[in-house]
């Protein structure tokens, strides 16, 4: 009976030293597996600072809702150019031209990361981040650039929606059944509202007070200097004019502030006012950078660029000569009209 117990405790001896054995020998066939991917997160992590500083700048001055099925796609051989007015004639074509314009933005350094989830990750990361760091920073001069009272956007629960002034800047006619528009009141001059999109972003010094606030500081709204010398985003990211996805990203920046939001969910869709922001951006851009070329698009670049980076260097440039200069430009712009095929709100949608 003893003999018997002891051939028994030896097989199990035997049976758990084997299958210590083959554990042994996944565990040394795993190592190097883990080795390469220590080598790789660290490979990668390296950039993390460079991206990161891209991606801040990527979501203000390019693409406010990235798509992230696209972020980790490879550069085609023979994109539509981000640039051209082709880019919105297809589905392929616009998805050509985002690669395009992604990876003209990301210095070629970072290429080769591109295609990680690191990548995507951390650029997914980084934007709303700084997103909400800018809108904390235009709540507290809101009040100055709509020129309403601060109390309506430093407290962010304030019932501005039962605002009459803002209520009219968005167009919203009724308190019970809300409706926010995708081209509201403010976007265009003096409020007056154009169907065909002729005079849209016509409202140009608002949409320059916002970009101004946040490329060159909140005291360059009140000082000929930039403020905030080299903390700026425009001397870190090295910015000196406009792009169509900055004045579209002002543009919902703008309607975002007025509306009875709290926080700008990273759905892109607000909370309370259930207005799509995703949808606002894709549209407004489209619109930009269909008509870039046009006569009275290029009049608003050019004197937005003016407000944001030429003003600050003329020292004897005061707010009266400010002034004039922004009736002459409205002047020029009430004389121009968009070309003669230019697109109408219905098309725009399609």
């Amino acid at each position: 009976q003893t003999l018997k117990a002891l051939q028994v405790q030896m097989q199990r001896l035997q049976a758990e030293n084997r299958s210590i054995k083959e554990e042994n020998k996944t565990l040394h066939a795993d190592k190097p597996k883990r080795k390469r991917r220590a080598d790789t997160q660290h490979e990668f992590s390296v950039h993390e600072d460079t991206i990161t500083i891209y991606a801040r700048k990527y979501g203000m001055m390019v693409e406010m809702f990235p798509s992230s099925e696209l972020l980790n796609k490879k550069r085609p051989a023979s994109p539509t150019a981000f640039d051209s007015s082709e880019r919105y004639v297809t589905a392929a074509t616009e998805e050509t031209a985002f690669l395009d314009e992604l990876y003209r933005h990301f210095p070629e350094l970072l290429h080769k990361v591109m295609e990680s989830s690191f990548f995507s990750d951390l650029v997914l990361k980084s934007i709303p981040n700084a997103r909400a760091n800018e809108i904390k920073k235009l709540r507290g001069v809101a009040g100055d650039i709509f020129g309403l009272p601060a109390k309506y956007f430093t407290n962010p629960q304030y019932d501005r929606a039962s605002v009459p002034e803002i209520r009219q800047l968005l167009g919203v006619t009724s308190t019970s059944n809300v409706v926010y528009k995708t081209f509201p009141p403010v976007l265009f001059p003096k409020l007056i509202e154009d169907k065909s999109l002729k005079t849209v972003f016509g409202n140009w010094e608002l949409l320059a007070r916002i970009l101004k606030a946040s490329l060159r500081g909140v005291a360059s709204l009140h000082q000929e200097s930039s403020g905030g010398g080299a903390h700026t985003n425009s001397l870190k990211w090295s910015v000196h004019q406009i792009t169509p996805g900055s004045i579209a990203w002002a543009a919902v920046i703008v309607i975002f502030l007025l509306s009875p939001d709290t926080e700008f969910s990273s759905s892109g869709t607000g909370k309370k006012s259930n207005i799509c922001y995703r949808n606002l951006f894709h549209l407004y851009k489209k619109v930009l950078v269909t008509k870039w070329a046009t006569k009275r698009i290029a009049t608003i670049v050019t004197n937005i660029n003016h407000y944001i980076f030429k003003a600050a260097k003329a020292s004897a440039f005061n707010s009266a000569e400010q002034d004039d200069h922004a009736d002459a430009i409205n002047r020029a712009l009430a004389a121009l009209e968009m070309d003669s095929d230019s697109e109408s709100d219905a098309e725009l949608n399609n």
